[in-house]
Parts: structure tokens; sequence; C-alpha cells
């Protein structure tokens, strides 16, 4: 009887399985950057790119008190949050905190930046 391995050849190696990070990278892509689900292309600082936007709503500003009621009007009465998500290969480097975005006519003041999977959550604040 002829040997299986020199009939068909030596047997292939087992093929390596996509690691979890590889899963998320194709579920940033194909998912939540996907134009027909949760993505809107939008200009942020001027450039068109996908990207992920949610309100979580409208605060009241704390009042300070010291040694009596004092308001601080410079910096407005209530402040409007936005996130912001777009994927790092698009937007470039992190931007800092406190920096100015614009998100299509929009000016917008970096709270703060976290990059995970490639993707930015940038937490952005409006003074009204």
């Amino acid at each position: 009887m002829p040997d299986v391995n020199q009939e068909y050849g030596k047997p292939d190696a087992p093929k390596s399985l996509p690691t979890f990070k590889d899963c998320v990278a194709r579920d940033v892509e194909a998912v939540f950057f996907n134009l027909g689900e949760f993505a809107e292309k939008r200009y942020v600082n001027g450039a068109l790119m996908p990207c992920i936007t949610q309100h979580p709503g409208v605060t009241e500003r704390a009042a300070h008190w010291e040694g009596g009621a004092k308001q601080s009007f410079d910096q407005g009465m209530y402040m409007a949050d936005l996130l912001l998500y777009v994927k790092k290969a698009d937007y470039g480097p992190m931007p800092r905190s406190r920096t100015e975005i614009t998100l299509d006519k929009r000016n917008y003041r970096v709270k703060s930046c976290s990059l995970k999977a490639g993707v930015y959550r940038i937490e952005l604040n409006e003074v009204r």
C-alpha cells in the first residue's frame, strides 16, 4: 500500500486562527465605521472622514462658592459634551487636551482623548 503522504504530498501545517485583536480590527472597519451602520462622513478639521458622534447630553455647570455665590461667566452657564470616535489612520496624531477641533463648521475644545483598537475616543466641550 502506498504511503498517503507520498501520494498526496505532506500535509499542510495547521493555519493559525485570528487573534481577538485581529477580530476587533476587522469589526472596527466592517461594522463600527461602516457608513451603512454606525458611521457617517463628516468634516473633522476640514478633512472628510468616517466618524461616529454621540451626544451624552447637556449638563449644567457647577456654581463656584468662595465665601458667597460666585458665577464664572467667562466659561458659560452650560457645557454641551460630544463624544467623537475617529480612526487614528484617518485623523493622524492624537489631539492634545484643550486644543480646538472643528467638526463640520462648529468649534470644540478637546477635554480628553484615548486610543483603543486604532480608534480615538475624543471628548469635546463646547461653551455656550
